[in-house]
């Protein structure tokens, strides 16, 4: 759907930076738009797939060609004809097109038609690396490559500038570079538009080029034509450059007051942005020289000696390398030599007087030019200016207040996005590893959505070369090394130059498998094409390209090659194990779509069934039953899914299923880590009753928005896919229909993959000085869609400046959920801390959303709307809603709106984030964390047990006597409300497990501990005894299990999750994914059950089995679980009692040998067979460490959870 934005003609409106290349190129008679995508300017590629109707209205020509050598070459065939052309790249992909570029400017080219087109290089640089292998600077480049550079430093420039550099293309006879880094392109504002302008010569009346009039001298650079060609264009063609910028006045000196000044400045692109904003913030405003030069290379020398003659400092600010300052120095040298000017002022930049000046790794920020700027302006001073030193001292204060909060915010790196195909490859390879003769594969790194590899769970990554240049890295290894290796590469990198790499390898025989992952789109960079789609941007059908029939011909039948889905675990793992073990090259295509583009289609096709009749009759869900799963975090591991979640439960921590983000793929139940993973299948015959009580969410009285006199700044933070990108965008429309200067930056990031987002908007109001970037310290509002973003953003907070909504969801990062750290527990605190904690509005507003809408996606309008009803967005009504309504979908705008209407409404009935006043069903309190209390728990279980029983009456008499002994323990040891309804629960488990004297063995023990037990410690043996024993005891063995997938409270709590109504025709059943395992005969014993029998009335007939425990545990029968048990019972708990009187600490860290040492309510050994067989070891050689005679007690110290690594 095309974007009218792009046809506007005249007034006002929001773009962003990428947005903008593409209406500056047509309003500037661009015919050609090439490259290749890659951040911070791949959106352009989405941009123009998705207005390919108004880009053929326009008669502009879009075109992802397959790498950026080849859009920098298209350049030279559109110059040819008289095109106006531009080519799309970002740094790194400038490297590879270096080539065609510089023999293209060594070229004169007049088109054949009698029209001379411009040239313009877009590169999109990344100087701070959010998302980019290395920082880049691309001006040392594209002058080795005799490239005039243009640098844009406002949104309105970029857009203008384009055909600014058209125009200066022509002109001198270049390629002009067009740099625009992350800041800007991502970023953007309030532009003024003008009329689209097509080519004269357009794909839609083609010309015929008289080839008669070709002059091969002046166009082939082969020597001895170099010769002259390069004369020609030192001598001539670079000249032409300073006198189109003088003639055009491109470089300016601003706020020349005709004073003598101690300092002046020269800035361009966003760093003149910063500049001018940072002097704002110091008071410093329009007080002293500024040059902006447009054209950054090759500077033009006459303006900065008139510069010279103004100032006695020169203060040189820009990103990265010194390019700006070396040219500066040479020209005032030149000008000093030849006499144009007296004396030369010294220049400062990456060197101060007394210290570092701007530096050269990563890039600036406006919070680092006010810091740098205002102590060399404390130090050299400006009698011609107005400098207000208290202001300077003041924001120097507010930066060393925040650098002085010292917060350790745990990372949150990027990961596989739930349904990604990579993750089945990178999970079956990396489990691989565990048998010896594959642990030392090596992993050559490579471009792409696959790049992540390296990070946890999976650190499948052992190098990095370059795109598509994995296999070629593994070329210079294979000859001294007896590993095997493989290369990951992408179906776009294949057509990218990976196919080289492939027939090198295959040419030099080299002992390497690819695996080569076809998820049918250039996936990272946004989803476009790729030669084996079937169609181009423009929308044309074209010859799909089959990479197997490609890889096939270029091996002649001699290499292997095989096709084949990852999905299928145990048959790809295999395929994997044999093809590793072949000699030369393989090939394996893991043939499966990217999970966003297909679950995409499936999230369509379900709204327009939910839309035509209410509901879904049918759906399949993944679920983890609670009580079965061990928390031993190998599903995350295997998996990194962030589908998966972290619950707390009365058995501490479980892992679940996050169902706003499972995509219900089903890998991860066929990592087969646990028997704890099921399928739920929902069926209804009409729409669900709604689970939120009825809330008016009409006559919202309107807010008093909060006043401000030059800018209001606002920052948000988020992870991918939470919607911050819609925040901002609704916010700058909603600012630029209100008639405000606006600025806003995306920085995105990895944000696709799940990794941390955040969006700077800022508002004018009037002459303030505002960048794309929110000064540290100074945002009016801090969103945090996800708490943990939100404080890792309070460096843009203060306590005098910033009014905080956030969500107070937990969403935990992939390393929490493979157990590698924990979450912050005073992470809302700390946001509290250092905002203004009186005007805070926090909840759990993802649950809410998901509570409403079924859908946690709808909480960004909810914050979105308790903040402007706390009238922190200054704006109207009708000017944000118009704003959601421009930028959200238009099958999605009701309920946006009903999101933002209820944010609204909970702002001023803050009482509606309590989930009890709003669920229609007390019942789905407990998926929320909602504690039962102990007597409604020992009520709830003896029901059970009444009712457990073929023989009802032995039911009736196993209830009272449960109750009985639950009741008699707890009197006796009168402790608090979570011991005894922990108590309630581990007893009825146990007389489930084992019978009433399995149990009452339990309580035996546990009140043996108690009466050794201390006050002063807070009973904390009793406590871990009461948790540990019944984790031995309770043995998961293929009775027990059954019984926990079909006991009552988790049938009922599945009901309420899945919102079954059984009266309303609702429907649940199951399908366990289940691998029972028996010793037979010495011999294990494992097999998956077939679906058909994997339902509960199967699982119903095992829990009844118990009295087959006796014959199979003399065959041995999880003998080392009930070992590990019995040695807990006597040993452990014997030291203790032994112990405790002369040593409570050893003898209480001897009962905690089975726990996580930081979190004693958390246990370290965990899992089923294999995964907690070692632990168990561990534990007990832990043990033996501890009591030995003379051993001191170890000091376990209790680190931030933050610092756990």
């Amino acid at each position: 759907m095309s974007d009218k934005r792009f046809v506007q003609g005249s007034g006002i409106n929001a773009f962003n930076g990428n947005e903008l290349i593409v209406k500056g190129a047509l309003e500037s008679k661009v015919g050609l738009m090439a490259g290749y995508p890659g951040s911070p300017v791949a959106e352009v590629f989405t941009i123009l797939e998705e207005n390919a109707e108004i880009l053929r209205e326009c008669g502009l020509w879009g075109e992802m060609t397959n790498d950026e050598s080849q859009g920098a070459a298209a350049l030279n065939g559109a110059l040819d004809v008289g095109v106006n052309a531009v080519a799309v790249m970002k740094s790194v992909g400038l490297n590879v097109a270096a080539d065609p570029i510089n023999i293209i400017n060594y070229a004169d080219k007049l088109g054949l038609s009698g029209k001379r087109g411009g040239a313009l290089v877009v590169c999109g640089d990344d100087p701070h690396a959010s998302s980019t292998q290395v920082a880049g600077d691309s001006r040392q480049l594209m002058e080795h490559l005799k490239m005039a550079i243009i640098e844009p430093s406002t949104p309105q420039e970029v857009k203008d500038w384009i055909g600014e550099g058209l125009r200066l293309s022509q002109y001198s006879n270049l390629v002009v570079g067009y740099l625009i880094t992350t800041y800007l392109a991502e970023g953007g504002g309030s532009v003024i538009l003008s009329e689209n302008q097509p080519s004269d010569i357009t794909f839609k009346n083609p010309i015929t080029l008289d080839i008669s009039k070709v002059d091969i001298k002046r166009r082939v650079s082969i020597p001895p034509n170099t010769w002259d060609l390069e004369k020609e264009l030192v001598r001539d063609r670079f000249p032409k450059v300073h006198e189109y910028v003088r003639d055009h006045k491109l470089d300016k000196i601003l706020y020349d007051d005709g004073q003598k000044h101690r300092i002046g400045f020269i800035a361009a692109g966003i760093s003149y942005s910063y500049l001018e904003q940072a002097l704002w913030e110091l008071g410093l405003d329009e007080q002293f020289p500024i040059l902006k030069p447009a054209v950054t290379y090759p500077l033009e020398p006459n303006i900065v000696g008139e510069l010279s003659k103004k100032v006695e400092n020169i203060v040189v600010v820009e990103e990265k390398s010194p390019a700006i300052e070396n040219q500066v120095k040479t020209i005032l040298d030149d000008l000093v030599q030849e006499g144009k000017i007296s004396g030369m002022p010294k220049v400062w930049g990456k060197f101060f007087p007394h210290g570092d000046g701007f530096p050269e790794e990563s890039g600036l920020t406006p919070s680092n030019l006010i810091e740098k700027v205002g102590n060399l302006l404390l130090e050299i001073g400006d009698p011609a200016a107005k400098i207000d030193q208290k202001k300077i001292h003041s924001e120097l204060d507010l930066l060393a207040e925040i650098k002085a909060y010292g917060l350790l915010v745990p990372p949150r790196s990027p990961g596989f996005c739930a349904g990604c195909p990579h993750r089945e490859t990178l999970s079956a390879v990396h489990s691989l590893r565990d048998t010896p003769e594959h642990k030392d594969i090596f992993a050559h790194g490579d471009i792409g959505c696959y790049s992540m590899s390296f990070l946890p769970p999976f650190g499948e990554m052992h190098n990095l070369t370059a795109m598509a240049l994995g296999g070629a890295a593994g070329a210079g290894m294979d000859p001294f090394v007896t590993n095997k290796q493989y290369a990951l590469m992408g179906d776009s990198t294949f057509f990218w130059r990976g196919m080289t790499a492939i027939s090198n390898s295959i040419k030099e025989g080299q002992d390497i498998l690819y695996l080569i992952l076809d998820n049918k789109n250039t996936a990272m960079t946004g989803h476009q094409p790729t030669p084996e789609t079937g169609h181009n941007l423009m929308g044309d059908k074209t010859t799909p390209q089959d990479i197997e029939s490609i890889v096939r011909a270029m091996g002649q039948g001699q290499i292997y090659v095989k096709k084949m889905p990852p999905s299928n675990r145990e048959k790809y793992m295999k395929e994997l194990d044999k093809v590793f073990e072949k000699p030369g090259v393989k090939v394996i295509i893991a043939d499966k779509e990217c999970g966003i583009t297909f679950h995409k289609r499936k999230r369509a096709e379900r709204n327009r069934i939910i839309e035509r009749q209410g509901f879904i009759k049918k759906e399949t869900f993944v679920n983890i039953s609670q009580e079965v799963c061990e928390n031993c975090r190998e599903c995350t591991k295997n998996t990194g899914c962030p589908g998966l979640t972290i619950i707390n439960t009365d058995y501490g921590e479980k892992i679940g299923i996050d169902q706003s983000i499972c995509v219900s793929d089903t890998y991860c139940t066929k990592v087969m880590a646990c028997p704890s993973f099921e399928k739920v299948i929902v069926t209804r015959n009409r729409p669900p009753r709604s689970r939120v009580k009825k809330i008016s969410l009409e006559n919202i009285p309107q807010p008093t928005p909060h006043r401000f006199n030059d800018t209001w700044k606002i920052f948000i933070s988020g992870v991918g896919g939470m919607g911050v990108g819609v925040m901002s965008s609704v916010l700058a429309r909603a600012g630029t229909r209100e008639g405000y200067h606006v600025r806003f930056n995306d920085k995105k990031g990895l944000a696709i993959r799940n990794g941390a987002v955040s969006a700077h908007v800022l508002y004018s109001n009037g002459k303030a000085k505002i960048s794309t970037i929110v000064p540290n310290g100074k945002a009016d509002l801090l969103m945090g869609v996800d708490m943990l973003e939100a404080e890792r953003s309070l460096v843009y907070a203060s306590q005098v400046h910033t009014t905080a909504v956030v969500n107070t969801t937990v969403v935990p990062t992939i390393p929490m959920l493979a157990g590698m750290m924990n979450y912050p527990p005073d992470a809302e605190d700390n946001i509290r801390r250092h905002t203004n904690s009186d005007e805070y509005f926090g909840g759990r507003l993802s649950e809410i959303s998901e509570l409403y809408f079924g859908s946690k996606l709808f909480t960004n309008m909810i914050l979105l709307g308790a903040a402007f009803q706390k009238g922190l967005i200054p704006v109207s009504e009708q000017n944000l809603i118009d704003a959601i309504m421009e930028t959200v979908p238009p099958s999605q705008r009701t309920r946006n709106m009903e999101a933002l209407r209820l944010g609204r409404k909970m702002a001023i009935e803050p009482e509606l984030l309590e989930f009890k006043n709003i669920v229609a069903d007390e019942r789905i309190l407990t998926l929320f964390g909602a504690k039962e209390s102990y007597q409604s728990v020992l009520d709830m279980k003896a029901k059970q047990l009444s009712h457990s029983y073929w023989m009802f009456w032995r039911g009736k008499t196993v209830s009272d006597e449960y109750r009985r002994l639950v009741e008699s323990t707890v009197a006796t040891m009168r402790l608090d409300e979570d011991t005894n309804r922990a108590i309630a629960r581990r007893v009825y488990d146990l007389i489930m497990w084992g019978e009433l004297p399995y149990a009452e063995k339990y309580l035996d023990k546990v009140l043996e501990v108690f009466r050794n037990d201390r006050e002063d410690k807070g009973y904390a043996a009793t406590k871990t005894v009461m948790l540990d024993l019944h984790k031995v005891m309770a043995i998961k063995d293929e009775i027990y299990t059954p019984h926990l997938l079909t006991d009552g409270e988790k049938l009922d709590r599945d009901k309420i999750r899945y919102n079954i109504d059984e009266e309303n025709g609702d429907k649940i059943t199951y399908e366990h994914i289940n691998r029972p395992e028996f010793e037979v005969f010495g011999k294990q014993v494992r097999f998956d059950l077939p679906q058909w029998l994997a339902h509960n009335w199967l699982m119903r007939i095992f829990k009844h089995m118990k009295w087959t425990r006796t014959a199979l545990d003399s065959w041995g029968w999880h003998k080392k679980e009930r070992a590990f048990r019995d040695w807990y019972k006597d040993e452990v708990i014997g030291f203790y009692l032994k112990t405790v009187s002369s040593n409570y600490d050893l003898a209480l860290s001897a009962l905690r040998v089975i726990n996580d040492p930081y979190r004693p309510n958390e246990f370290a050994v965990t899992g089923f067979r294999e995964v907690i067989y070692p632990k168990m070891d561990r534990a007990r050689r832990e043990f033996e460490e501890l009591v030995e005679p003379g051993q001191q007690l170890p000091i376990m110290p209790m680190i931030p959870a933050s610092s756990q690594l």
